[in-house]
């Protein structure tokens, strides 16, 4: 049963589902539940809550403790602190850290307990290397991940596109979205990995506008001090960067404060 809350967190599951599945009686099942949740509660896994009722049913929600969240986001900036992953040109190696199951579903569980309040029906990331994080902050919420592509893909249906100019190099992109895949009205929450200017965040925010859709949130992993003014106003960082030294191999990358002081 814990293994099933763990894999479909967001999901409200039927005690009378359980009980069947288990081979025992309800009352049974609902004494297993207090005892999951207080053991999961404790080791700041996050909590387990329970609709009362005739069709009474349990949802997982990952949220991660305080501490949790500072111990992840701690080890995740002295990784990236390692000088090995300083390349040409000032850039940070950050793939194999994006694209880790582990990794991603921690920051994704992150995001989820940071944005949650917000209500979104969907998330919005692109197709790059954000997806992995995206999708795992989805995961988290228990709401379907939408993927703008670069590219019109003729399996998807009719799609809508939009252009949009990338402030670092100067070059204009697209990217679309099939019309079906997000209602007029829908709450958008956009997660990227990683954020300079905030072209492609600003990108994703008019996509939504075009469907009529509101952006309740835009959440990165690793955002940039510089340029201070991005292309979007309002957005939530885990980690700040504020430079990298090729020459020495430097980084100064720290945990941003607003995820240490709780007010989000």
């Amino acid at each position: 049963m814990a293994l099933m809350l763990r894999r479909r967190p967001a999901e409200v599951h039927r005690l009378d589902e359980l009980a069947e599945m288990a081979g025992v009686a309800r009352s049974t099942i609902s004494e297993d539940l207090s005892a999951l949740g207080e053991l999961v509660a404790r080791q700041g896994l996050g909590r387990i809550e329970t609709m009362q009722g005739s069709q009474g049913g349990v949802c997982y929600w990952p949220d991660p403790s305080p501490a949790s969240i500072r111990g992840t986001l701690d080890d995740l900036s002295a990784e990236l602190r390692r000088p090995e992953r300083v390349l040409p040109g000032g850039f940070l190696y950050l793939t194999d850290l994006v694209c880790s199951p582990v990794w991603s579903a921690r920051l994704g569980e992150i995001f989820g307990e940071g944005m949650r309040s917000a209500q979104p029906t969907h998330v919005l990331t692109v197709e790059t290397r954000g997806i992995p994080v995206a999708l795992m902050t989805a995961q988290a919420l228990g709401l379907p991940l939408l993927v703008a592509r670069r590219d019109v893909r003729v399996a998807e249906g009719p799609a809508l596109s939009i252009t949009y100019l990338s402030g670092a190099s100067g070059r204009v992109h697209n990217m679309s979205l099939p019309r079906r895949a997000l209602p007029s009205g829908g709450r958008v929450l956009i997660i990227d990995d990683f954020m300079r200017g905030g072209a492609t965040a600003k990108g994703l925010v008019d996509l939504a506008g075009e469907f009529e859709a509101r952006v309740v949130g835009v959440g990165v992993a690793i955002a940039t001090t510089q340029p201070v003014n991005k292309q979007v106003g309002r957005y939530l960082p885990l980690l700040v960067l504020n430079r990298v030294d090729e020459a020495s191999r430097w980084v100064d990358i720290r945990p941003n404060p607003i995820w240490r002081s709780g007010e989000r």
